[in-house]
């Protein structure tokens, strides 16, 4: 679903699908990659991990590794460290539906890679681990329009059904204010797990979503690995996450666009982007 034409497009989401953000802080594209694009991912993703359990190596420089157990593998910082993660990172789709819910033009903020399995010890007790990131966090509205200054592109690449674990929201909690308190926010959503949703999507499907959202991962109930990739993004002026800046090295070498992307370098010459709900995806016109 990259576009043919080398831009990135907008609006990028259907009209459902920004009222559907709208309101409940996440939406599911699906098959948003192809099953070819899906299968290298998975492959290279597995590679990394084979070969770091058996070397100790990192996969390049200018990256590091938040988990390393056996239940959660995970890579940060990816865009230099193979051509897959750096067409994924940079997938025109992905990029443009950041930049219509971001409400402007993005830099990459962060970049990560997971394996998740179910827990070994059956007398481990599974639960959420909820959390959004709301703080610094700068939201408005325009056209009567919810944006965010942090979003991510979530994309499985495995399938998910309903005891696979997908991603895990408090639907709706984006519009929540810092002031309430996040514990409280989670007890009630617990005690009515109607506002609790679980992702359920093919692989190369995408949870697109403001980070002001609580989240979680979800609960593997059944024996199969849980595999996606995804990219945080926010407006050009804004730092990347700790750990994840840009490797210069490879930035130079890339198309000013491209460039520009990973390295936030345009800071404060932010182009806004504005949609009415009405007007169609540019991918439907």
């Amino acid at each position: 679903m990259n576009p043919k034409n080398g831009t990135r497009p907008f609006p990028a989401l259907t009209p459902a699908q920004r009222l559907y953000l709208d309101i409940n802080g996440y939406v599911i594209i699906e098959n948003v990659l192809s099953d070819t694009e899906v299968q290298t991912l998975l492959d290279t993703i597995y590679q990394i991990e084979d070969h770091y359990r058996k070397t100790g190596e990192l996969p390049g420089e200018n990256c590091h590794l938040s988990s390393t157990s056996e239940e959660f593998f995970r890579l940060d910082n990816l865009p230099h460290l193979a051509p897959c993660f750096y067409a994924y990172l940079t997938h025109l789709h992905l990029v443009g539906m950041a930049e219509e819910i971001v409400g402007g033009s993005v830099r990459l903020e962060q970049s990560d890679a997971h394996i998740r399995r179910p827990l070994k010890d059956p007398d481990t007790p599974a639960q959420y681990g909820f959390h959004r990131g709301i703080n610094p966090g700068y939201s408005h509205t325009a056209n009567g329009l919810y944006h965010f200054s942090f979003i991510k592109t979530l994309t499985n690449l495995t399938d998910l059904g309903p005891d696979d674990g997908g991603t895990t929201v408090i639907a709706g909690t984006h519009k929540v204010p810092a002031e309430v308190d996040q514990q409280a926010i989670v007890e009630a959503a617990l005690a009515d797990p109607r506002m609790i949703h679980q992702v359920e999507a093919p692989a190369g499907s995408t949870l697109l979503f403001f980070e002001a959202t609580l989240h979680s991962s979800g609960i593997i109930k059944s024996n199969r690995d849980r595999v996606l990739i995804l990219g945080g993004y926010t407006p050009t002026m804004f730092q990347t996450w700790h750990g994840y800046e840009p490797d210069l090295e490879f930035a130079r070498q890339l198309p000013e666009e491209q460039r520009a992307l990973l390295t936030g370098e345009r800071k404060y010459g932010w182009e806004r982007k504005v949609r009415d709900l009405g007007r169609p995806a540019a991918t439907e016109a």
